[in-house]
């Protein structure tokens, strides 16, 4: 793995939701674990199972601990992209859709997939010379699925997804089991 092509972050935590937040490796007796350095102070459990952590990222998301903590990295997405495919990447991360990139010679392909299992999925296609939106697909949650051709078409069905049925995951399965 190249890291060098991927934008790194520390890695949220999915419960306390706090900012500051950052994930070191477990104690000796519990190396298999990640503890949440904001948790307690919210009066959660710390405990995380790294597993669980990277089931909640996109398919092409990668984890990896550093002495500062556990970081996300985020293929670097392609070069020449225009404004309005800029702000399409953008409208599809803010409805949830974790937007990653698989890039080609001819074309690349922007995969979009929701976290939830029912959520909405497909991908994006975009000219490498032109950097312009081609095309796009969405299939729905209920198995529809759509396509749209052209920069406006596909801002309006990406802007157009419903919420997902499925409710919020559980952010941390130590709590439940443990309480």
């Amino acid at each position: 793995m190249n890291l060098a092509k991927y934008t790194w972050q520390p890695a949220a935590c999915p419960t306390c939701k706090d900012a500051e937040a950052r994930f070191f490796p477990g104690d000796s007796d519990r190396a298999d674990i990640v503890l949440c350095s904001r948790c307690p102070h919210h009066g959660h459990l710390p405990y995380y199972d790294p597993y669980e952590l990277l089931k909640m990222l996109a398919p092409t998301q990668v984890l990896a601990m550093t002495a500062d903590g556990l970081y996300v990295g985020t293929p670097v997405g392609p070069d020449g992209l225009t404004p309005p495919t800029l702000a399409i990447v953008d409208l599809a991360a803010s409805n949830g859709l974790r937007p990653t990139w698989r890039t080609g010679s001819v074309r690349h392909t922007l995969v979009l997939s929701a976290l939830e299992p029912r959520g909405a999925f497909g991908w994006v296609m975009v000219g490498a010379r032109s950097g312009k939106i081609l095309r796009a697909q969405l299939t729905h949650h209920d198995g529809a699925i759509a396509t749209a051709t052209g920069v406006k078409a596909v801002r309006d069905l990406i802007a157009s997804l419903p919420p997902s049925p499925c409710p919020p995951p559980a952010a941390n399965s130590l709590d439940s089991s443990r309480a």
